[in-house]
Formats: C-alpha cells, structure tokens, sequence
C-alpha cells in the first residue's frame, strides 16, 4: 500500500510539473500593443525607426481612411509623428532616427492626441507615433 502511495504522490509530481511547463508562463510578457520596449528593440536588429516599427507594429503606419455620410468623401488619416515630444513632418521623419538611440516607442490613440501632445494639426488624425531617446 505504501509503494502505490508513493507511486501516486510521484506521478502527480509529474503531472503537475508537466502542465506548468505547457501553460506558457516562462516565455516573458507578450509585447504591448502600443508600445515598444527597449529590449524589443535591441532585438529587432533595425537600423531605423521605420524599419523598427514596420517589423514590430506594423499596424501603427497603417491609416485608415476616414468617410462622411453626407458627401461620401474618403480621405486620408494622419499619423503624426514626435520625437521627444516635438512633432515631426511625417512617417518619412523616422527613416532618419537610429533605432540604436531609442529608447522607447508609443502609439497613441486619435482619442488621446489631442490631450497628451502639443502641437497637434486639425484634421483627420489615425493617432501618433511617440519616439523616446536615450
């Protein structure tokens, strides 16, 4: 009886210690959505800003056109770009930032522009790319 005790506690040794290994616990955090770490981009290999974000959120240079009921005009979004805190021209502005200097990357929602950064255009807005250097 003691043998199959035994024998029972070490397979549910197992057990447990296997369905801790599967559950994904010990692989990091999954990457934000609206930001990009330091690490990440130390790992990226990218020479740039542009390739940088193109390779790790592309979603963020993707604008999505904007419609009016009333004249069914399609326009374009802007997606703004700064770097610390001063706005850029536009997406072109990140080719020339090395990703080596970045600290961090943020996007930043079109709801929020207007109340986190300064110099903001009218228009349609999709959002803001927010690049930190070191």
């Amino acid at each position: 009886m003691l043998f199959s005790v035994q024998k029972f506690a070490g397979a549910l040794l197992v057990f447990s210690l296997v369905g801790c290994a599967s559950s994904g616990g010990g692989g990091g955090a999954r990457p934000s959505p609206t930001r990009i770490t330091r690490s990440e981009i130390f790992n990226s290999n990218a020479s740039n800003a542009y390739e940088l974000i193109s390779r790790l959120r592309p979603d963020w240079l993707r604008a999505q056109p904007t419609g009016s009921v009333a004249g069914g005009v399609v326009r374009s979004q802007s997606i703004l770009v700064y770097l610390n805190r001063q706005r850029l021209e536009d997406l072109n502005a990140l080719k020339t930032i090395s990703a080596g200097g970045i600290e961090s990357a943020e996007w930043v929602e079109a709801s929020r522009v207007q109340t986190i950064l300064t110099d903001v255009p009218t228009g349609a807005i999709a959002g803001a790319i927010v690049i930190k250097t070191r």
